[in-house]
């Protein structure tokens, strides 16, 4: 049996509603049959608070506004609810860690950067970030061991001579 997908239309309707607000449906299907969850997302200054009801199912995930990759969360939570792999619908310990390694790196960024903050493949340093300008070009990418280091090691790049108080290293 293959796994419940979201179709790319479909994310794209999700990505509206999650920046506007509102209700969507969003059907994932499967070869054998699809599956029609009910999207609420309600938005404040900060975060968004999104309810998902599937059938007699129903769970609740909010992201930080900022999120660089929060379609893709939203899209990889819907996935897992439809396919039995998040009883709860919480978030799991690696989730939540790229949400505070990210929010640590956004405060340091100037304006007009994006940060993508990543899970890496070397155990002794997990945290990965790529910054970007609004035209797309690296401004700095850096692997870390923690969120804080991640975000000095940014800070570091993006305002060379500023690394602390009067103290260049």
């Amino acid at each position: 049996m293959s796994e419940f997908t979201i179709p790319l239309s479909r994310i794209m309707v999700l990505e509206r509603t999650l920046e506007h607000g509102g209700t969507a449906t969003c059907k994932l299907q499967r070869p054998e049959t699809s599956l029609d969850a009910q999207v609420y997302v309600e938005n404040d200054s900060t975060t968004h608070h999104i309810k998902v009801t599937m059938g007699p199912l129903t769970s609740s995930l909010s992201l930080p506004r900022r999120l660089a990759t929060k379609c893709q969360s939203l899209r990889d939570f819907l996935q897992d609810l439809a396919n039995g792999r998040a009883d709860s619908g919480a978030m799991s310990e690696e989730a939540l860690a790229l949400l505070e390694a990210q929010d640590s790196v956004d405060e340091v960024l100037l304006v007009g950067q994006i940060a993508y903050v990543i899970n890496t493949v070397n155990h002794a340093l997990p945290f990965g970030a790529v910054v970007t300008n609004d035209q797309g070009e690296v401004c700095a990418a850096v692997t870390a061991s923690s969120k804080q280091q991640l975000a000095d090691a940014l800070r570091a790049k993006l305002r060379p001579g500023h690394e602390g108080l009067g103290e260049r290293t």
